[in-house]
């Protein structure tokens, strides 16, 4: 990507995603390099407070929330990429009294916003175990601490990064029961992602690469962590003037990525919504699809066998 310290904040900024450099990458370089992931992080955690609290206003979580109640969903839900915990918050609302939930984000600022959005005691050693550190490169490595996972069922919140090996979080995982569903709704990321060693390693040139792979990993997640008759529930967002080839499209290509997963697309749902003005939006420096109407393609797949 074409980024640039010293771009003027009026120019579209390089990483291609519409916005003026001055409202987009701009604050994250004019941090200390060693900073600049942890910037990220928080301004992301604040814009991504935005969006939640805006789709949770036009009613966006608790719509998805009762089609998943509505699979028969009453155990255990792993929720990839819980952001801020409104979607936590909407599923707690509608299961019934004895389902348990775990919540999993790559940044401590979301996850701090969820435990107090939801009431919790988060464990300090759950979510602020990640740490980075500023190769030679000036890339950032990250690095989990060594302690123990702490199982707070019925709401247990972790730091984890999808794209990163995290033993002591699949020890958490395997000390618990299979999930009956695993949900990835609305995924996103930071800013500062392409300052990341795993950015390099994985060769992620912008949100779209992201996106693919952490959806690779939810895909092998379920896999392995659904009971069969468990529910995978993907939500993405699209922006579209002719939503029926869109879904049309859209549906296509997830069911060519489940070939040969033991998991089928059961239903698919196309929800109009309204991004808000500020936060984080579908973006494109087409500057026409920017005002294309929005939708969130719920994707509602169940584990086979």
């Amino acid at each position: 990507m074409a980024l640039h310290k010293d771009t003027n904040p009026d120019d579209p900024c390089g990483c291609g995603s519409g916005l003026n450099y001055g409202e987009c990458h701009k604050p994250i370089f004019d941090a200390p390099s060693n900073e600049r992931v942890a910037v990220a992080q928080r301004i992301y955690a604040a814009d991504w407070n935005t969006n939640a609290t805006n789709y949770r206003a036009q009613g966006i979580y608790r719509r998805l929330a009762d089609q998943l109640a509505g699979c028969g969903v009453d155990a255990g839900v792993l929720d990839i990429g819980c952001g801020r915990g409104h979607g936590l918050e909407a599923l707690r609302s509608v299961l019934p009294q004895q389902a348990w939930f775990i919540g999993v984000d790559e940044n401590a600022n979301c996850l701090d916003g969820a435990a107090e959005l939801l009431g919790v005691g988060p464990s300090p050693g759950n979510i602020r175990r990640m740490s980075y550190t500023e190769l030679p490169s000036s890339l950032h490595l990250a690095r989990y601490a060594d302690s123990a996972i702490v199982d707070q069922r019925p709401l247990t919140l972790v730091q984890s990064d999808l794209l990163m090996r995290d033993e002591k979080f699949e020890q958490l995982l395997d000390s618990v029961e299979p999930f009956d569903a695993v949900t990835l709704w609305f995924s996103g990321v930071h800013k500062a992602r392409s300052a990341t060693e795993l950015a390099r390693y994985f060769e992620i040139a912008g949100d779209a690469d992201h996106r693919e792979l952490v959806e690779d990993r939810t895909l092998g997640i379920a896999c392995k962590r659904l009971r069969v008759g468990g529910w995978l529930h993907l939500v993405v967002r699209v922006a579209a003037n002719d939503m029926e080839a869109v879904a049309h499209a859209t549906a296509k290509t997830y069911a060519e990525w489940l070939q040969g997963a033991p998991l089928a697309m059961e239903t698919f749902y196309a929800i109009p919504y309204s991004e808000p003005n500020d936060g984080i939006r579908v973006r494109s420096p087409d500057t026409t699809v920017n005002t294309l109407p929005s939708y969130a393609i719920s994707m509602l797949i169940r584990r086979t066998g």
